[in-house]
């Protein structure tokens, strides 16, 4: 067997396991399927095309091709039953795929739902992965190198899921580089015989080859994959973001929060609706029930920010809540079919009565799961309990005589990224202009995106993200639901001066009886301004259509609202509906990516998987000294019973010292090649070297060798002639060969 058949063999295996290390961000196992005959295809294609004399760069030229008509074909059946796009060309059905795959990337979270875009990206990144892969490993014969990329598939999901990815990735892809290492220990091991016809001990020194090749991978491969083990226990969640790690069981390290937004498009347009939770309240009115607060804003929208958070049921004041607003509120609460890590509360929470384990964000006051004994994303499911909480309903006239505040976190609250399209600031400026107080400026705002003739409210997919969504929808096609709606006024209020952010809840529901339902549809997202006396306050730029009546605190003195009672809005069609577990996308991951919840004190979860990992790296780029190691050992150990095996293992030391140093290891007989490679050395190296080289010759030409005596001292002399040879290296280049001997992963020449 070639040495290109045996990697070809291991990065088939590698990347096949790699394949099950997406899985986590799909429902959709159908494309493991085709992206496993693709990598069995490209790997055949490429050993085929390597024996002709095309060589790599012919091989290289054939699998991208092979791709090429496999994504052809593939286009087409995906695109088999779509009216306007099955009779077009490869490209147009690729774009449409591409823009697809985006667009649902977008739109749903982990694990996704079946989307033939998505199933186009997965087999094609597959295919491109082990390419990749044959070129580091066969055509560069760099077999260390062969974990770069299908390392790089595992990250995908670790870095953007904020859930547990679990041991199983990680394994798959240590035991899938392990295959290639030890490929390239085989193929090291094929070319330690003499290079004879026949050669009596070619058999035994094959045979003690590969035990050391398997010792070698049993020694680094048992603690390497014990430790993934150990680490992934103790940190559950790889990713290497901007977050942190993940939370860890037992300890007092970071909680992580999903992004609250994005899966709401999904939902928006949920075939079947269903009741989420219901409520009874002491109050004739409903309230809106708010789960996450989103306070940092950058190109990629708006999102969760870092934060610490306070255990206990009992929350602090309102944040700038100094006036009275409002009385004091009880409501019951009864979670049905819903899954969240945050809590639905009104605000401003005063306290709560709940199961399980929760904390608080003190600026927020948003509720979230701190339990670190099982799955969080869960917390709410069958949950029923009380809270106590005081509306924040302003009087309009003193809001209006208000400034707008300062809150503890205006770094956040009040920042606009110098990158902001010009043209959304001056709308803002515009709107506001005639307006000399900060609540008359959010009135009009608010005024202007709930107006009908200049707004839509749809939930049809819009072209777009980050700036180019916020200035599709306020400049071009003015379409939107009520994340654009929010996040439109948000920023403009920040434009003007005055501090907002983004909640994301549920509108108040239906009442029958006593009783309040909320769907899944009547999920919603509304902008929080800060004033100062009053803190947040809610707005509703959401179109009445929506969301019934704007709070009549928000709507100008000159006007009057449609209804003053503004906590019982009786949604018309569906709002936008949140999923609070889903994750957030790796392209969100900037300035203030997905939040990190820290709790106080040491995280040694983080600590320990920090070092967990480290030493795991560590072990994998010792392999390959390892493996060095270990023929040297067996070599020169002295485990040979025929004498003469016992030279042949000391010259192929000496002859892999040579290609570990850089040197080209001379052509010839025994004394030839020890004549020129000595020629440098000082005595002793060069007489060492000429003895061993009588030795070989014998060894290979003699009728018997019989010279026990003279084999007895070949790891002595072999030791002598490695001394020599190093003695002019420095210690960095004699690290260096230590890490990475070149006679692992080339041919001895």
């Amino acid at each position: 067997m070639r040495t290109s058949d045996r990697y070809a063999i291991a990065i088939t295996v590698a990347c096949i396991l790699a394949s099950f290390t997406l899985s986590p961000l799909t429902q959709d196992p159908s494309y493991l399927g085709p992206s496993w005959l693709l990598i069995i295809a490209i790997n055949l294609l490429g050993t085929l095309v390597r024996r002709t004399r095309l060589g790599s760069g012919g091989a290289l030229a054939a699998q991208l091709l092979a791709l090429l008509l496999w994504l052809f074909v593939l286009a087409g059946q995906l695109t088999a039953s779509v009216p306007g796009v099955d009779d077009a060309g490869f490209l147009d059905q690729l774009s449409y795929l591409l823009n697809e795959a985006g667009q649902h990337v977008r739109n749903d979270a982990a694990p996704m739902p079946p989307d033939n875009g998505v199933r186009l990206v997965f087999i094609g990144s597959l295919g491109l992965i082990t390419i990749l892969a044959d070129v580091l490993v066969v055509s560069l014969r760099k077999p260390v190198l062969g974990l770069a990329p299908t390392a790089t598939v595992f990250l995908v999901p670790a870095i953007g899921l904020s859930s547990d990815t679990g041991w199983w990735p990680f394994l798959c892809i240590a035991v899938g580089y392990l295959a290639i290492l030890i490929a390239g220990g085989l193929n090291t091991r094929a070319r330690w015989t003499r290079g004879l016809s026949r050669d009596s001990g070619a058999d035994s020194m094959a045979g003690e080859a590969g035990v050391v090749v398997w010792r070698a991978a049993a020694y680094v491969a048992a603690p390497a994959l014990a430790l993934a083990l150990i680490v992934t226990a103790a940190v559950p969640t790889l990713a290497l973001g901007s977050w942190g790690f993940g939370d860890t069981p037992g300890t007092g390290g970071p909680l992580r929060l999903s992004d609250p937004t994005l899966d709401l498009k999904r939902n928006l347009t949920l075939p079947r609706d269903k009741v989420v939770l219901t409520y009874t309240t002491n109050k004739p009115t409903g309230t809106y029930l708010r789960m996450a607060s989103l306070p940092a804003f950058s190109a990629a929208g708006w999102q969760n920010a870092p934060t610490s958070i306070d255990q206990g049921n009992h929350l602090p004041q309102a944040p700038g809540l100094t006036e009275p607003t409002g009385k004091e509120r009880k409501t019951k609460i009864t979670i049905k079919d819903f899954d969240s890590e945050y809590l639905p509360l009104p605000f401003a929470p005063v306290s709560f009565d709940a199961n399980g384990s929760w904390g608080y964000d003190p600026q927020s006051l948003v509720v979230i799961s701190s339990d670190r004994s099982g799955n969080r994303d869960d917390a709410t499911q069958g949950l029923q309990y009380t809270v106590t909480s005081r509306d924040v309903n302003p009087d309009a006239e003193g809001l209006n005589d208000s400034l707008a505040g300062n809150p503890e976190d205006s770094d956040l609250t009040t920042a606009l990224p110098s990158d902001l399209p010009k043209n959304i600031i001056n709308l803002a400026l515009r709107i506001t202009r005639d307006e000399p107080t900060p609540a008359g400026k959010a009135a009009a705002i608010q005024s202007y995106l709930r107006d009908p003739d200049n707004f839509t409210y749809s939930t049809k997919p819009r072209p777009g993200s980050g700036y180019q969504a916020l200035e599709n929808f306020l400049f071009k096609d003015k379409h939107g639901y009520c994340e654009q709606f929010a996040a439109s006024m948000a920023v403009m209020a920040r434009a003007v001066g005055i501090p907002s952010r983004v909640a994301v809840g549920f509108l108040p529901g239906t009442k029958h009886g006593d009783v309040w339902t909320v769907t899944a549809r009547e999920s919603h997202a509304w902008p929080e301004l800060y004033f100062s006396g009053y803190g947040w306050v809610r707005y509703e730029p959401t179109p009445s259509g929506v969301t019934g009546s704007a709070p009549s605190w928000s709507v100008p003195q000159s006007q009057t609202p449609d209804d003053p009672s503004t906590s019982n809005p009786e949604p018309q069609q569906p709002a936008i509906t949140v999923r609070p577990t889903v994750q957030p996308r790796h392209d969100q991951a900037q300035d203030h990516t997905a939040g990190t919840v820290t709790d106080q004190g040491t995280n040694w979860g983080a600590v320990a998987g920090v070092g967990g990992g480290l030493v795991l790296l560590l072990a994998l780029l010792a392999t390959p000294g390892t493996i060095r190691s270990a023929r040297r050992r067996t070599r020169l150990g002295g485990s040979f019973a025929d004498p003469a095996d016992r030279v042949e293992a000391g010259w192929a030391e000496v002859r892999d010292t040579f290609v570990d140093l850089g040197r080209r290891w001379p052509a010839g007989s025994p004394r030839s090649i020890a004549e020129s490679a000595g020629r440098h050395a000082d005595q002793p190296t060069r007489q060492a070297l000429a003895e061993l080289a009588v030795l070989v010759e014998r060894g290979r030409y003699a009728r018997d060798f019989g010279d026990v005596a003279g084999a007895a001292g070949v790891a002595e002399l072999v030791k002598t002639i490695r001394g020599g040879m190093l003695a002019d290296r420095s210690s960095r280049s004699r690290m260096a060969m230590r890490i990475f001997p070149n006679s692992v992963f080339r041919r001895a020449r």
